[in-house]
């Protein structure tokens, strides 16, 4: 069984209150786009065995193991089961390739060994692995809040140009919770979701807005120029989720092509892509 697993953007991020347990409560807008991990899954004798392209995540210590765990667990019995990786989304990098991963193993394994578990089951039983995984399970353009587990669906984002540029190193999603600070103001997603319905970069000029990007920028200023430059080519730029990853939305694609130049030359982990829905993964 062949997989796409796709990346995802946040359309802005507000980190709202730290709750009891440790977590933080966010409200986002979470759109997966074109860029995409391939996998492929099949039964086998006994055991897990992951193979990558990635030596360091050939390991038990990653979230597709996890979810297969999760998987067994749930089953009381091992469920063996040989996945194939190819990882072209950065790690670390604030996109979700990992929980996407997950989640895409979760769906594959229910498929395999005809578990029949539905969506929304899937989605609460992958709470515990992480919090992206309900949204990675079902994609779509998505306004989610709580830890990420509530999930309200907005009309489609599809088709939108997005440049992905990555500075070649990752950054720890905890490390940033750990030093955040939370504002009192509150990002006016209202606006935001409204200006969306337009499909376009220019109507979200100055509406986007990521909580996290100060805690990163004052650690990391070459990803804040990243978002500096974009903007100077005429995208609508942000930091997507803890980092380090930083997309320019365009509605130009000659001025996208243009910054693609420019970054590819800079950073090898820069990619053109267009928003998507997600629902051909599996």
């Amino acid at each position: 069984m062949k997989a796409k697993s796709y990346a995802k953007i946040n359309l802005s991020l507000d980190v709202v209150g730290k709750r009891e347990d440790g977590y933080h409560n966010i409200k986002t807008i979470m759109q997966k786009i074109s860029l995409y991990d391939e996998i492929e899954f099949r039964k086998i004798d006994r055991g897990f065995n992951l193979k990558s392209n990635v030596s360091s995540i050939n390991n038990d210590d990653n979230l597709i193991y996890k979810a297969w765990k999760c998987m067994c667990e749930y089953k009381n019995r091992e469920l063996p089961i040989e996945v194939t990786l190819k990882k072209n989304i950065p790690i670390a990098a604030g996109l979700a390739g990992g929980s996407g991963n997950g989640a895409e193993t979760l769906k594959a394994i229910n498929k395999l060994y005809n578990i029949g578990l539905s969506i929304e089951e899937l989605r609460e039983m992958s709470l515990k692995i992480g919090a992206d995984f309900p949204y990675m399970l079902t994609g779509g353009t998505v306004l989610a809040s709580g830890i990420g587990e509530k999930l309200e669906r907005l009309t489609d984002f599809n088709g939108v140009s997005v440049l992905i540029v990555n500075p070649n190193y990752g950054i720890f999603t905890k490390s940033v919770y750990q030093n955040i600070s939370i504002e009192d103001n509150r990002i006016d997603f209202d606006k935001i979701v409204e200006s969306m319905k337009y499909k376009s970069a220019k109507k979200l000029k100055g509406l986007l807005e990521n909580k996290m990007e100060k805690v990163v920028f004052k650690n990391h200023p070459d990803i804040a120029l990243i978002k500096c430059e974009l903007e100077n080519f005429g995208a609508t730029s942000l930091m997507s989720g803890s980092g380090s990853t930083v997309f320019g939305l365009f509605d130009d694609d000659i001025a996208l092509n243009k910054a693609y130049l420019y970054f590819f030359e800079k950073y090898k982990n820069c990619y053109k892509a267009v928003t998507v829905g997600g629902e051909d993964e599996i």
